[in-house]
């Protein structure tokens, strides 16, 4: 049976409704502070509601418990554990070395930091699903729900191999999010990190990808580095959502890296430059790289810790108490006590008086 989101309606709502009407005069009528709503859920279904209503869909990634904690707290409605996380976590030059072991690590750490309302979904590493084999995918996606805690997970490609996949897996009772243009696992066939969909035929095999992808079940679809008129393509051709980065502002919605967009540009890749299509809101390496050096500063400079950082004092009594015992000369007897007390306890350790040679 299939329900519509309204029909989920929030319980602390309708039970304080009912409260309300049920009381009578007699009753204590002092107002009790109201609770905060638990926010909804995003689902699949609630991305595919905001484009049939013209609502923009955003996403960012998220590798990590803090960027998580972050992505939510700003109510991003979608959450991608990336395999980018190769390149801005990991420190490699490309997606393709990171493992499967390895993403269900940081989609674990992501689900612990956004746990409840954005949906999230966890991209399938380089080689975890071999067209040869559909099985092999279904149960790699598997453990990234079971053990990643991901709400559904992300394919590149969009031939008549990879949607036979999605198809597979979206029966297996996974949610799959397509991905077409730039497929950044692919970069070893595509020549590396290049826009694709330039001209007119590979355009036009792009919409292909998309309706096949479309068809096979895919809830949504990224469209990276591509034309914007392509991407508009696509989207008009679709019923299903679009996500651009670098695909223009036609799409569904916008995906872009966390790391991107908040200036943390530290890794070996964005050492030599920032994504065109990467329109940077703050710029926290600055503010990390400042922070790093005025501790080191005031470190060596000996202005850190300071009083004000030094918070825990004895008792007065206790102070004097510690002066008395530093002024006695007992450190020979206290040194004999100690080696004593260390020798019984080593002999009550092993027992029979024996030493554990």
């Amino acid at each position: 049976m299939c329900f519509s989101e309204e029909y989920f309606t929030d319980t602390t709502t309708r039970k304080a409704s009912t409260d309300a009407a049920n009381a009578d005069g007699n009753k204590d009528t002092t107002a009790t502070p109201a609770q905060p709503a638990k926010p909804r859920k995003v689902t699949t279904l609630t991305i595919a509601a905001k484009k049939r209503r013209g609502h923009k869909i955003t996403m960012v990634t998220a590798y990590d418990y803090p960027s998580a904690l972050h992505v939510d707290r700003a109510g991003i409605d979608v959450v991608l554990v990336g395999d980018s996380c190769a390149m801005v976590e990991l420190g490699f030059d490309t997606t393709q070395p990171i493992t499967l072991d390895q993403m269900i690590h940081h989609c674990q750490a992501v689900k612990r930091g956004a746990p409840n309302r954005p949906l999230l979904i966890g991209d399938m590493p380089f080689g975890s699903y071999e067209y040869e084999n559909v099985d092999i995918a279904l149960k790699n996606a598997y453990r990234m729900v079971k053990e990643g805690g991901m709400d559904a997970v992300k394919f590149e490609g969009g031939s008549e191999s990879r949607a036979k996949i999605v198809r597979h897996v979206v029966e297996g009772g996974v949610a799959v999010l397509g991905h077409i243009g730039l497929t950044p696992q692919a970069i070893s066939v595509l020549g590396g990190f290049r826009a694709q969909g330039r001209t007119a035929l590979r355009a036009r095999s792009l919409v292909d990808d998309a309706l096949r992808l479309q068809e096979a079940g895919a809830f949504a679809i990224v469209l990276e580095c591509i034309p914007a008129n392509v991407a508009i393509a696509i989207t008009q051709a679709l019923d299903i959502p679009t996500i651009g980065i670098g695909a223009g502002g036609g799409c569904s919605g916008q995906v872009l890296v966390f790391h991107d967009l908040l200036g943390m540009t530290s890794h070996p890749h964005h050492e030599e430059f920032v994504p065109k299509f990467c329109k940077q809101y703050a710029k926290v390496g600055m503010e990390i790289n400042d922070g790093l050096a005025q501790f080191k500063q005031e470190v060596e400079d000996g202005s850190f810790p300071g009083e004000s950082y030094s918070p825990y004092i004895m008792m007065k009594e206790e102070e004097a108490i510690f002066d008395k015992l530093l002024k006695r000369d007992v450190e020979k007897e206290r040194t004999t006590q100690d080696k004593v007390m260390e020798e019984e306890e080593s002999l009550s350790l092993y027992g029979n008086g024996k030493t554990g040679q």
